[in-house]
């Protein structure tokens, strides 16, 4: 499959060999560093990107610093270049944070790399400017591990029997544990013990988790009502609290945003429909306006042209929707090229979508498989029908 990137590329976190701005997405050429393999998956994170190949090896670039690339330096990379895992490690999972990385091997090993104090491995800082290549998280046994998620300078994980885990820095209760303070390894979070946790993501400053049974909990940052549980409800939630407002509702998947304000989440459930709340900022919750929403609020199906919806992503000021045909919808803020939009170009500060629109490059035999977002810009990965 085929990688596309667009917007903000000043750290060359659009992998074009260039530091360039791209309003239209632009293809990601990476044949010389993973030959016939195909990239997998995508995650986008703080000026960086990180591609995950069908044979299991990883690859980064943009932004370098903490050494967030896991290339074995800090230098930024313009265009894409290996994650230096030890040997025969097979990966099939990775998550980019806003400065570090982590990822699943296939024994159900976790590796962290980048800023240390969200890694997971107290006092192991093999290099001042950072942990510069992936080193297992000792904390977890092989098979254990199902998933990871890495938010601003904190990581969740959870295992296949659906306990959920997390650490790194506390503030705004990010970990659940029912405090602010930091865990320097990783630490089981107590409420959600019990309750089947089989998908999370962690946001800039909130996060959340979905059960096995489709129930949807929220934990952090609560003053942009990015959590769902209602306008009396806004300030920070240090435990994971059920969104009672979504009841009956399967939710298969959540996005929490990447920004440090105008906090949101979007949510997909089991037959396609969105729902998203929080701050409006931009018109990135979909809703045809810019007001924020306190509890989950269903966009219209017609706004993504009654397609069901597979993937959805959260970034700083805009959001992004993947179609089960494989159509990109993107709404929000279009500054800096984030919402694929050729006509952005020019309008730095005032060109924005209030509803989902979708992404015109792509041609009828391109779809679609995943999107992500970032603050500054947007990652797809396209597979390529041949007719």
């Amino acid at each position: 499959m085929a990688v596309y990137t667009w917007g903000f590329g000043k750290a060359g976190q659009l992998g074009t060999s260039t530091a360039s701005t791209s309003h239209t997405p632009q293809l990601l050429k990476c044949g010389d560093v993973i030959g016939q393999a195909s990239v997998s998956q995508i995650s986008s994170g703080g000026l960086h990107i990180c591609c995950l190949t069908d044979d299991g090896r990883v690859m980064s670039f943009g932004c370098g610093k903490h050494g967030r690339l896991g290339s074995g330096n800090d230098e930024d990379k313009l265009s894409p270049s290996p994650v230096k895992f030890p040997h025969n490690t097979k990966i099939v999972q990775v998550s980019c944070g806003s400065w570090h990385g982590a990822a699943v091997s296939e024994d159900g090993q976790l590796f962290t790399w980048g800023y240390p104090r969200a890694c997971g491995v107290s006092g192991i800082i093999p290099d001042p400017r950072g942990i510069l290549t992936p080193i297992p998280v000792p904390s977890f046994t092989p098979g254990r591990l199902s998933g990871v998620s890495c938010g601003h300078n904190y990581t969740l994980a959870w295992t296949n029997s659906g306990q959920a885990f997390s650490w790194g820095c506390g503030r705004h209760g990010v970990l659940g544990h029912g405090t602010e303070e930091d865990s320097p390894t990783p630490r089981e979070i107590e409420v959600l013990s019990d309750k089947g946790v089989a998908f999370m993501d962690a946001g800039y400053a909130h996060c959340g988790a979905v059960t096995k049974d489709g129930a949807v909990y929220m934990f952090g940052k609560g003053a942009d009502g990015a959590l769902g549980l209602k306008e009396k409800t806004l300030g920070n939630n240090l435990v994971p609290t059920k969104v009672n407002s979504i009841k009956g509702v399967d939710v298969v998947e959540i996005s929490c945003s990447v920004g440090e304000h105008h906090g949101h989440t979007l949510a997909v459930t089991r037959d396609g429909q969105v729902y998203s709340w929080g701050d409006g900022y931009k018109g990135k919750l979909g809703t045809g306006d810019q007001e924020p929403r306190f509890e989950p609020t269903k966009i219209p199906p017609s706004s993504f042209q009654n397609e069901a919806i597979a993937h959805v992503g959260s970034g700083g000021i805009h959001s992004s929707a993947v179609s089960v045909s494989g159509r990109v919808f993107t709404w929000g803020c279009g500054s800096d090229g984030r919402l694929g939009h050729p006509e952005g170009k020019g309008h730095r500060y005032l060109f924005r979508s209030d509803v989902p629109k979708q992404v015109e490059f792509f041609k009828p035999n391109q779809h679609a498989e995943m999107v992500k977002c970032s603050y500054y810009h947007t990652v797809a990965l396209v597979n390529e029908v041949k007719r």
